[in-house]
């Protein structure tokens, strides 16, 4: 009845398409679905797919077959076990019942005692025996099982329509078998028991007991025929898991046809597409057409890959003047930067030399005038003046103006180091390689920054003995100002933390020609995806507006194509950031590699 009406709704729908009709919204979003899912798949799964569709067919319609075959066959088996059973015990219902009867008929007829004692003894086992088959009978009648392996109600219905029939008349028969005393045989007293028995087998509990093994017969064969229909559940279990597994391979051979002829075309029509599209490409140098991606699989990834290939082609000159844009725009701020730090260390230099130059003077002139006034008081002595150096505190202006005299040398020997510090990093666009002082150059950054670097954050210094190095020395101003800059920038972000803040500065000498610096702080680190992106140019992780991401970048064209040095990052997250700079002593244009590897500090 169910495949007469799934042919019936295919029939309709092949005959709308026949006859150009519109098909339902259903029907679209579910063509579009399965387009959409076959889309998706690569060559080698469509093939994989569908092959493997026919064969999961195959194998699920026989193992269907086998599971639902088996569990009816299983069920049909146990109903079966269950009439078996019921028959067995209505069987031997009946026959106790005719045997009781038989041997209390055996009773009223025989004379002799030692026949009469053996029936006696049967009749009161079997009679046992009935109370004990009845009560069997009852519990499995009143039993879960029963209901539900759909028994007929007869066998119920006939327990319940001769409640207590074999309790009675073993009682009643009991009484009477009690009259019997075979030690003491006496033919009178036979022929009165069997008078006696004659009468109970006209009663009407003995013929109650005749009555239910007459109704019994019927619960007989009506138990063969619910055996009859148990033994046809089975055998039609059998025929369902032939039908189911032969029709799962009809099926499943029907599905491979229609995949093998569905993926053909799923993988030629999209190659003839882009074959049709890279020979327009290819003829009229039209770099605007693109191919259109309608899979994910080999071919669809092909497509994309073309189409990027065409877009890469524009878009790459786009972002090389970009770059380069930029880049410039750096370098112009730079070099005003740098003239602008030479104008002003130019004008702060000249009054600063002569505040530096005077102070010497200054300091002798201030001795030599208290020689004087000392030599004056003593030649002199005047109430008025004694009166006025009181006032004036002249024993603390002794003492005080050598301090400030101190400690306006030590301002202006400080402004003197910042105006060199300005200089040196003025040269920024200098031509010509020249010796450089590694140990300077960070000195003179750090003092730079000095206003950056707060009392939270202490800066450690493990100078070794370096030689000086030939490089461009403005250039590794601003290295030093870059990487020092993100370290402080790291810790600032950092806030507060029970650990102080350090930046931990490292120089050595690795080899006869090479020197390493290294620069560790422990901020919160960077994390593992940033990591290989920090010298690309424009990447930053600051905000917008805060960061421009030429800072790295620039700093590692300085070291590894300006001076053919290395510069790596070591950084775990939580633990800080170390940056590795190693530069050789000798200037050369082919020197491009490092001797030895950099290996990065990490703070713990």
């Amino acid at each position: 009845m169910q495949s007469t009406k799934t042919q019936a709704a295919l029939n309709d729908i092949q005959a709308e398409l026949l006859a150009n009709k519109p098909v339902s919204q259903a029907q679209l979003n579910h063509q579009d679905w399965i387009t959409r899912l076959v889309n998706s798949l690569s060559i080698s799964k469509k093939i994989a797919w569908g092959y493997g569709l026919a064969l999961g067919v195959a194998v699920v319609g026989t193992a269907t077959g086998f599971v639902v075959g088996d569990y009816y066959q299983q069920q049909a088996f146990i109903q079966k076990q269950q009439e078996l059973k019921k028959i067995q015990l209505v069987n031997t219902l009946e026959t106790t019942l005719l045997q009781v009867q038989a041997h209390q008929h055996k009773l009223i007829l025989l004379s002799d005692k030692k026949l009469l004692q053996q029936e006696y003894f049967h009749l009161l086992e079997h009679t046992t025996e009935l109370n004990q088959i009845w009560s069997e009978v009852k519990a499995y009648t009143s039993g879960k099982d029963y209901d539900r392996n759909n028994h007929t109600k007869n066998l119920p219905q006939f327990i319940k329509s001769y409640p207590g029939v074999p309790e009675v008349y073993t009682q009643q028969i009991t009484a009477l078998l009690k009259q019997i005393n075979f030690s003491n045989f006496q033919p009178k007293t036979i022929s009165a028991f069997q008078k006696q028995l004659l009468d109970f087998t006209n009663s009407s509990t003995y013929i109650r007991l005749h009555q239910a093994s007459d109704a019994l017969e019927e619960v007989v064969n009506s138990s063969y025929k619910d055996l009859e229909k148990a033994e046809t559940a089975l055998l039609n279990a059998e025929k369902l898991r032939e039908r189911i597994i032969l029709g799962s391979m009809l099926l499943s051979v029907a599905i491979a046809c229609l995949l093998a002829s569905y993926t053909s075309v799923a993988i030629a029509h999209p190659l003839r597409v882009l074959t049709n599209i890279a020979q327009k490409v290819t003829q009229e140098s039209n770099f605007d057409l693109q191919v259109p991606v309608t899979t994910t699989d080999e071919v669809g990834v092909l497509a994309t890959s073309l189409n990027q290939l065409i877009q890469r082609v524009n878009t790459l000159l786009a972002e090389q003047k970009a770059e380069a844009s930029q880049q410039l725009i750096q370098s112009e701020k730079m070099s005003s930067l740098g003239q602008m730090l030479a104008g002003v260390a130019h004008e702060i230099n000249n009054p600063i030399n002569f505040i530096y130059g005077n102070l010497q003077h200054t300091s002798i002139y201030f001795q030599d005038l208290l020689t004087l006034i000392d030599a004056y008081q003593e030649k002199v002595k005047d109430d008025d003046l004694l009166a006025l150096a009181e006032e004036i505190d002249l024993e603390f202006l002794r003492e005080d103006l050598p301090k400030v005299l101190q400690s306006i040398e030590l301002g202006a020997t400080r402004a003197k180091d910042i105006v060199l510090s300005l200089k040196n990093f003025s040269r920024l666009d200098e031509s010509e390689v020249h010796l450089v002082d590694i140990h300077d150059c960070i000195d003179s950054t750090l003092l730079i920054l000095n206003n950056r670097i707060k009392k939270d954050i202490n800066i450690v210094k493990y100078y070794n003995e370096l030689p000086n190095i030939e490089g461009y020395a403005g250039s590794l101003y601003q290295v030093f100002m870059n990487i020092l800059s993100n370290a402080i920038d790291a810790l600032e972000e950092q806030g507060e933390t029970p650990e102080a803040k350090k930046i931990i500065i490292t120089t050595q000498r690795l080899a006869e020609n090479w020197v390493e610096i290294k620069i560790t702080d422990n901020g919160s680190g960077i994390s593992p995806e940033y990591q290989a992106k920090i010298f690309e140019t424009f990447f930053t992780t600051k905000p917008v507006g805060v960061g421009t991401g030429l800072g790295l970048s620039i700093s590692y064209q300085i070291v590894v194509e300006k001076h053919h040095g290395k510069l790596t990052c070591e950084s775990e997250l939580g633990e800080g950031t170390t940056f590795a700079i190693a530069l050789p002593i000798e200037y050369s244009v082919s020197d491009t590699s490092a001797p030895y590897p950099i290996l990065a500090c990490r703070i713990s």
